[in-house]
């Protein structure tokens, strides 16, 4: 009968902790947002793929030399394409003779936390410069987090970039892209 008892308390801690328990909060959101830099320093997609919810949908716009490219991704998709550019930011770095260094910082505009404090919907800026002015990103998001089997996860992201490229002349264009 003891261990019975013990086995319940357990998942009724278990519950409370994972699903029940503590809820979403502002230090909790900003934690959120300082995790995602330290994995952008360390370029560490799998570090931000585990801030993503199983059910992500994440809307892009990027515009590009006056082009805008619209995309959507799930889950895995958003993984991927993490992965890829950490990869191009490596081949960026070795043909231009060493390693590119990388610069992030992010700027949350207004936090607004749901009443039942299980979500929240965040609105930001963020610039990511590769190579001091070589590349740079700039990111006006609108996105919503929730708590998730006790880690915040981002569920939806609306997100508008404007790509630029500049360096005196480092590499042009046309050689950034070529592969």
């Amino acid at each position: 009968m003891k261990q019975i008892a013990i086995v319940i308390a357990l998942c009724v801690g278990a519950w409370y902790f994972f699903i029940g328990g503590r809820k979403l909060d502002e230090p909790m959101v900003r934690d959120y947002y300082q995790k995602e830099a330290h994995a952008i320093y360390s370029r560490d997609a799998e570090a931000l793929c585990k801030q993503l919810s199983r059910k992500a949908r994440i809307e892009s716009r990027t515009t590009m030399m006056g082009k805008t490219v619209e995309h959507s991704h799930n889950r895995d998709e958003a993984c991927q394409a993490t992965r890829e550019a950490f990869e191009t930011f490596s081949k960026v770095g070795e043909r231009m003779g060493g390693i590119l260094t990388i610069e992030y910082e992010y700027n949350i505009d207004g936090i607004e936390v749901a009443p039942d404090r299980k979500s929240a919907t965040v609105k930001g800026t963020s610039v990511l410069k590769m190579g001091e002015s070589l590349l740079q990103y700039k990111t006006s998001f609108t996105q919503r987090l929730e708590r998730e089997l006790g880690q915040m996860r981002l569920v939806h992201a609306d997100e508008a970039t404007v790509m630029r490229m500049g360096g005196a002349g480092a590499m042009s264009q046309s050689d950034f892209f070529r592969k």
